[in-house]
């Protein structure tokens, strides 16, 4: 599109979507405002039905394109039901087989992928996903990235004997009206259509105009298998427009299905020390938040109850106390003596993230200071560590404070390494990078400690440099299987021209299956694709673990070759796993194999 960067659209609906709107869980809520149509013949009302101990896992799939740009989000979720507490399971899930790429994305304003982070839903009898926890580790852009998919997935299920019913919600454009319609009964299926968006905030004084052309997704469940989602689909429209420039396009198409055979195990975290929402790292560009309060005092009584709104309200919470404290430096330290004091478990996330948008340098010394206070919580030293890390323009004197609190080895010490790791990724500084990175070199040279080696592993990663695919390629030969991994991971969030010849290299001399899996899910995310890689994967698609042959197909799926298509073929005569057979259809027409 002549005269406009798509990257830089992106980057303001980006911005725009965090002043006007908020991502917001548990917009289904059964009140007296949830309007139905009643059925001639009435039904029950349908449940979701959750045990403790239940699993499952989804096969999800959501592409955005623009002005033949693209960004692709898709993998496995698997979760696990881990406690019930008055009708609402607390479910602790992960990703897997993740593809992250954001071709349309600004390099700065990407996301790392949430490849095996553990996360936490809440959801309810009507399956319904009322908030969201995530452990230390996961970085604000992850988190939104997981945000924006779940809110995709997230329907109301019907009040007894009705085919009708709408209800207001909110989605990270604003407020709008979802209404629902029952297409089938057995199974029980659902459309769900968004219409009357009221895009909030101040949107056209950036001389944005956002509106959703369409907003459809249907979706199944299964009474046999009552453990939320069956399938989905659905399709969003928007078009962005900035002052002067021609109108642009976006579409979102999005799908899930349920596939229990792809659950993959999912790491312990503790629910006490997760962040109960979902940062957004406002752009630097827009952080100017118009606020209507009069004093702090107001500011922080409105900051409170945003946050104890139904459903809470942590983005507005956050942007206007950092609108507040931008304009009035000297109030940072009222909300730090809020943090030091007996503010509620709820709001200490939200009130980190004010401090980290705020951008101030008062805000850096405050966050500066919690970090090695050991009066505060390793909840709270964790989340300072994380807020400090991603505050402003990356410099050198954070990044020897992160590195120095990571000689502490503890749960802050992790979350300042991690975070050490990240500010390479978002620093443009030759020599700032290069400490870092050198920092974190020598550490994984003087330990000897697994656990220790697998945070710096991961930390390796988060920086995005291509100059650690040499020292991670080490680690895919350490004896350690969870380090080898490991290492995967971090090094398929390397630059992928340097990190496909690692991977391969890797997958080549490994035996074990697991270890394999994590490299071939690797070399997905990568992009890889050479006729060398088919000579490998020709060895791997009939392995006896299922797992790997099913990392071997959707890899061979990938390819779009004709060799690949025969290698899927030959292995769908041979395969007697029906799931795994059902999954080569995906990839090979049926007539092909008939």
């Amino acid at each position: 599109m002549p005269g406009l960067n798509i990257k830089k659209l992106s980057l303001l609906a980006a911005a725009a979507t965090a002043v006007v709107g908020v991502i917001a869980f548990n917009p289904w809520s059964r009140s007296d405002s949830v309007q139905v149509e009643v059925s001639a013949s009435a039904q029950p009302a349908a449940r979701c039905q959750l045990a403790v101990g239940q699993t499952a896992a989804f096969r999800f799939s959501s592409t955005v394109t623009a002005e033949g740009q693209s960004d692709t989000f898709e993998g496995v979720m698997s979760w696990q039901v881990e406690a019930l507490n008055a009708g609402v399971a607390r479910v602790r899930a992960s990703f897997s087989k993740v593809n992250l790429s954001q071709d349309m994305t600004l390099a700065a304003e990407r996301a790392a992928s949430p490849q095996g982070l553990p996360f936490f839903l809440q959801v309810d009898s009507n399956c319904a996903i009322s908030s969201t926890a995530f452990a230390p580790q996961w970085q604000p852009k992850s988190r939104l990235l997981v945000a924006t998919q779940l809110d995709n997935f997230t329907f109301l299920l019907p009040p007894a004997g009705t085919t009708q019913w709408h209800s207001a919600a909110l989605d990270g454009l604003g407020d709008y009206t979802a209404h629902f319609s029952m297409l089938s009964q057995t199974p029980l299926q659902i459309q769900r259509h968004k219409a009357d968006h009221l895009i909030r905030g101040a949107a056209d004084s950036f001389g944005i105009k956002i509106a959703v052309q369409k907003s459809q997704a249907t979706a199944i469940f299964n009474p046999s298998q009552p453990l939320w989602w069956q399938a989905i689909s659905g399709e969003e429209i928007v078009s962005l427009q900035v002052a002067g420039q021609p109108e642009v396009i976006m579409q979102q198409r999005f799908s899930l299905q349920r596939d229990d055979q792809l659950f993959a195990a999912i790491a312990q975290t503790d629910w006490a020390l997760a962040e109960k929402s979902v940062p957004y790292d406002l752009a630097p560009e827009f952080d100017e938040f118009t606020t209507q309060q009069q004093s702090y005092t107001e500011t922080y009584v409105a900051f409170i109850s945003a946050i104890t709104d139904t459903p809470p309200r942590y983005f507005d919470a956050a942007l206007e106390m950092a609108a507040w404290l931008k304009k009035h430096p000297e109030d940072v330290d009222l909300l730090v003596a809020e943090l030091r004091g007996q503010m509620d478990d709820d709001a200490r996330p939200t009130a980190f993230l004010a401090l980290q948008l705020s951008g101030l340098n008062n805000a850096r010394e405050a966050l500066s200071d919690m970090v090695f206070d050991t009066t505060m919580s390793q909840g709270d030293q964790s989340r300072a560590a994380s807020a400090l890390a991603d505050l402003g323009t990356p410099r050198q004197d954070v990044a020897e404070l992160l590195l120095s609190r990571a000689m502490i080895k503890d749960i802050g010490g992790n979350a300042s390494l991690l975070g050490a790791g990240s500010m390479v990724a978002r620093s443009d500084d030759p020599a700032l990078r290069q400490y870092i990175m050198q920092s974190l070199q020598q550490q994984l040279v003087d330990t000897s400690d697994q656990s220790e080696r697998l945070i710096l592993i991961d930390s390796m990663g988060n920086t995005g440099d291509a100059s650690f695919v040499e020292v991670l390629s080490h680690e895919l030969s350490a004896e350690s299987e969870a380090t080898r991994r490991r290492a995967a991971d971090a090094i398929s969030r390397l630059p992928a021209e340097q990190a496909r010849p690692a991977l391969l290299d890797a997958l080549v001399q490994e035996s074990d299956p697991q270890v394999s899996t994590a490299l071939i899910d690797a070399l997905k995310h990568s992009g890889a694709s050479s006729p060398e890689l088919l000579d490998v994967l020709e060895k791997r698609v009939s392995s006896p673990d299922a797992n790997q042959r099913a990392a071997t197909i959707d890899l061979l799926g990938a390819q779009q070759t004709e060799r690949a298509q025969q290698l899927l073929i030959a292995q769908y005569k041979r395969e007697t796993d029906a799931r795994i057979k059902m999954q080569i259809g995906r990839y090979v027409p049926a007539k092909a194999l008939r």
